[in-house]
């Protein structure tokens, strides 16, 4: 009978302290929030959105919200889109910009966040207007855009498969091109569209100009040199290519055939005057190679070698 008493007891102690509201918060606090410190990929250019090195893979998942800090200040953020290595984060305040820069080490804590901080973020979450987080991430990765460009060619040398080469030639004229441009990182896009040349070929010799025609569809791969500026002025380099079709008349004979555009290097600089408009200065190296044929059945095959500056507007 002893026995079952002490053992009775017992029980009812321990209902009694784990029962209590202060001995949870007492053994909650012995458990120490774990920090991490970890590198900030990249920020966006309008401070709304940042990017980490932790994915699916270290149990981020999408909604997630977690306490960032530096040596100066804490932020509550939501994790807005996760792959398996990266996750990219916004304020939960959308009155907050993001105090941290790129390549600066923050501090990750997941276990700091308790029931309290959940139910007041809620409650302002309520006071103000819902964020619309498929915007917040267009900012980030830098909306898509068009380009309209007029360009003056000069060309550099010239062979035909009859004719020598022509390391002077005299060969100049212009050209319009117009590209969709896909930017998927603040670095890096992808373009494709459509061009128009029109080029003139001077034989000062014979007093003869040939002129030819071109049209052709064009692909193009950007890389933005943005760390070089606080702002988005940049500079950049392209590589492209393009396929189409060409027409030349000589002494009121047309010959037509296809086009290949293979390589073009292009050096320019991106200075925007407005949120929405920019202006393009590029300078560029081109290669292209023209297989036609006369009506009267004889081909020729041209090299050309152009150099080519170009202006336009990015809208």
């Amino acid at each position: 009978m002893g026995n079952f008493r002490a053992i009775y007891g017992l029980v009812f102690l321990s209902t009694l302290f784990l029962s209590n509201p202060l001995f949870l918060v007492t053994a909650a606090a012995a458990e120490k929030p774990r920090e991490e410190l970890m590198v900030v990929q990249t920020v966006s250019t309008d401070r709304r959105s940042f990017v980490v090195a932790k994915g699916v893979k270290d149990g981020v998942m999408k909604g997630q919200e977690i306490i960032y800090a530096n040596e100066n200040v804490s932020i509550l953020c939501k994790a807005l889109e996760v792959n398996r290595n990266y996750s990219l984060w916004v304020p939960v305040d959308r009155n907050v910009n993001i105090p941290f820069n790129k390549e600066e080490f923050v501090s990750y804590n997941s276990h700091a966040y308790g029931n309290v901080a959940l139910d007041i973020v809620g409650d302002v979450n309520n006071l103000t207007p819902e964020i619309d987080y498929s915007v917040e991430f267009k900012k980030f990765r830098t909306s898509n855009n068009f380009s309209l460009k007029a360009s003056f060619d000069q060309g550099l040398s010239q062979s035909s498969s009859d004719v020598s080469a022509d390391k002077n030639s005299k060969r100049s004229g212009y050209s319009f091109a117009l590209e969709y441009n896909f930017r998927f990182l603040p670095e890096f896009e992808m373009s494709a569209g459509g061009r128009i040349d029109n080029e003139v070929y001077h034989i000062s010799s014979a007093s003869l100009d040939i002129p030819t025609s071109r049209v052709m569809g064009t692909i193009a791969a950007t890389y933005h040199f943005i760390g070089f500026s606080k702002d988005k002025n940049n500079f950049y380099l392209t590589l492209a290519a393009g396929l189409g079709k060409s027409t030349t008349t000589v002494s009121g004979d047309k010959s037509s055939g296809t086009v290949t555009l293979l390589p073009e290097a292009r050096v320019g600089y991106l200075m925007p005057f407005s949120k929405s408009v920019a202006m393009i200065f590029e300078g560029s190296v081109e290669s292209l190679s023209a297989s036609e044929t006369f009506q009267d059945g004889t081909s020729q095959v041209t090299n050309l070698l152009n150099a080519k500056f170009t202006i336009g507007l990015r809208f």
